[in-house]
């Protein structure tokens, strides 16, 4: 947060959930950003959606190491599912899924300048971003569901099955 313009000085990171190992916490209130963070701790579902629909970007910002590569996070499909663009770590997988999509803006998550301009470019282009969070919610609509991903994985269960 310390490296976003002036111009935006009133962002805040609104953070939920719980700090692992617990001790990260008090870490990450003991740095001059955290004066910029809305902590609310443990979030209920129907909570969670409130505070999506009032946000402007989701972050996705995992560090470059070998379990994140190739994972698929349930928080970017929360994001697209509730419309908010994403801003995620520069990883293949998730750059050819975001860029296909065009849901979102792609970082180097060890540039905290580059971080801090794709937070600027949402707040500065409101309806660009609008249309990004757009794109995401249609794709989970038409393709990243339940309903058009059951008969995969039951296919997938039964092939399993058959030779084990």
């Amino acid at each position: 947060l310390d490296a976003l313009s002036d111009t935006h000085f009133g962002i805040t990171l609104v953070l939920g959930g719980r700090f692992n190992p617990p001790e990260l916490q008090q870490r990450c209130q003991a740095t001059p950003g955290w004066n910029r963070v809305e902590f609310k701790g443990w979030l209920s579902r129907a909570q969670y959606a409130q505070e999506l629909a009032m946000v402007r970007a989701g972050l996705i910002l995992f560090q470059r190491l070998s379990n994140h590569l190739d994972s698929l996070p349930n928080k970017l499909f929360e994001y697209m599912a509730a419309g908010v663009p994403v801003i995620a770590s520069d990883f293949p997988l998730w750059r050819k899924l975001i860029e296909d999509i065009g849901c979102g803006i792609l970082v180097d998550v060890t540039d905290n300048k580059a971080v801090a301009a794709a937070i600027d470019w949402v707040v500065t282009h409101p309806d660009e971003a609008q249309a990004m969070g757009e794109k995401g919610r249609l794709a989970v609509e038409r393709e990243y569901n339940w309903s058009s991903q059951q008969r995969a994985l039951l296919d997938l269960y039964h092939q399993i099955l058959q030779d084990g």
